[in-house]
């Protein structure tokens, strides 16, 4: 694909043309979707702001598996439906770029520690022509094993797997990796339906909330510039070879950690766009075809 960037343009503004292209491409394809006239839709953005050196407020940032250049959600309490989008720079010295990620977001708060109630999704783009979504619960641990380890506990509990899109596709409305020359763009649209719907495992029934946000939200992204997973019959993650978790640094020893990076937000507020109603759509469509039948 060619790049939509020119020579001279510093980093930021290079993020910032790419992001708004490429939103733009989505909104057309119609991977972020349209939301109903009446349904409250509440989005989150955050671009890489000049000179950020990894923290700033509550947003911590890693590039060691690709620089983040942007990170975008949208979330419709209607149709349930929610749409992640972060793009990456190629690392600086390694030119890594993420391959995949594992996410939590919520409505707010910090997820680390709080097991037994947020879904953790796993992105897996290692094949970027049809990436694989899987989603258990979160077990409370700093680290990407949910799916290995099930409870914030003593000793390796058994998972809490919810649903995967091998075997059922059907939560997930699009999911795609995109290149531009040294930038990739990790997207994803689901129905977290079935998230939120999910009888947990372990901990209180009462206290499981799943996946989305409203007025505040909490994105908890870890990414990876080397994946090597594989799926059982059943759709979700095997163990690795030495029966330890797939996602186990010992699996990378020869990168250290250097493959592994990570976009931490807690209580960031959010924002309602204006949805059109459809007769105003209307009005609009009526207005640029008479813009074009003057200038014709």
């Amino acid at each position: 694909m060619g790049s939509i960037f020119s020579g001279t343009r510093s980093r930021n503004r290079r993020a910032r043309v790419f992001l708004s292209t490429t939103a733009s491409t989505l909104l057309t394809t119609g991977l972020l979707g349209t939301a109903s006239a009446n349904a409250d839709v509440y989005s989150y953005h955050w671009d890489r702001p000049d000179g950020f050196d990894g923290t700033v407020g509550p947003t911590y940032v890693s590039d060691e598996a690709g620089t983040v250049l942007s990170v975008t959600a949208e979330f419709d309490t209607d149709t349930n439906q929610l749409t992640f989008l972060a793009s990456f720079e190629a690392e600086a010295g390694t030119g890594q770029l993420p391959v995949g990620f594992f996410l939590v977001v919520n409505d707010g708060p910090d997820p680390k520690g709080i097991d037994s109630e947020y879904a953790v999704l796993y992105f897996d783009a290692t094949s970027d022509s049809s990436p694989i979504l899987t989603a258990y619960a979160y077990n409370g641990e700093n680290g990407a094993d949910s799916f290995f380890d099930g409870q914030l506990a003593v000793g390796n509990q058994t998972p809490d797997p919810i649903i995967s899109s091998i075997n059922d596709s059907s939560w997930v409305i699009s999911a795609s990796s995109v290149d531009n020359s040294d930038t990739r763009v990790l997207s994803f649209t689901i129905d977290v339906s079935p998230l939120v719907d999910h009888n947990p495992m372990y901990g209180d029934d009462a206290n499981w909330f799943g996946m989305g946000f409203e007025e505040t939200i909490g994105v908890w992204l870890h990414t990876y510039s080397l994946l090597n997973p594989e799926y059982g019959t059943d759709g979700f993650f095997l163990p690795d070879p030495s029966g330890d978790s797939f996602l186990s640094w010992n699996d990378y020893a020869d990168l250290g950690e250097q493959f592994h990076g990570w976009f931490d937000a807690s209580n960031e507020q959010t924002e309602t766009p204006v949805i059109p109603e459809p007769a105003t759509l209307t009005l609009i469509g009526t207005g640029l075809a008479c813009l074009l039948g003057r200038r014709r």
